[in-house]
């Protein structure tokens, strides 16, 4: 059953003497999976920014009707617009 793992090039060893396991990955695969995760780990932080963004846009919006934070949250919306 070892040969057939170590004929794919990726397998463990277990030690128990020692107390560690050693984990067999080409680079290349490792390189890659850490590659595709930062990209999913950036695209999730720009989309979750982007909804909180913009709820809290649509909350000030709606403030506008409250006498005292309205005149204020009015101008800083007037300031985002071209």
């Amino acid at each position: 059953m070892v040969n057939e793992e170590k004929k794919t090039k990726e397998y463990i060893e277990v030690s128990p003497e020692r107390g560690h396991t050693r984990v067999h990955i080409s680079t290349l695969k490792v390189i890659v999976n850490n590659f595709l995760g930062g990209l999913a780990w950036g695209f999730g932080t720009v989309l979750g920014a982007t909804v909180v963004v913009g709820l809290v846009v649509i909350i000030i919006s709606k403030l506008n009707s409250f006498p005292i934070i309205g005149g204020f949250f009015s101008d800083i919306l007037q300031s985002f617009q071209p």
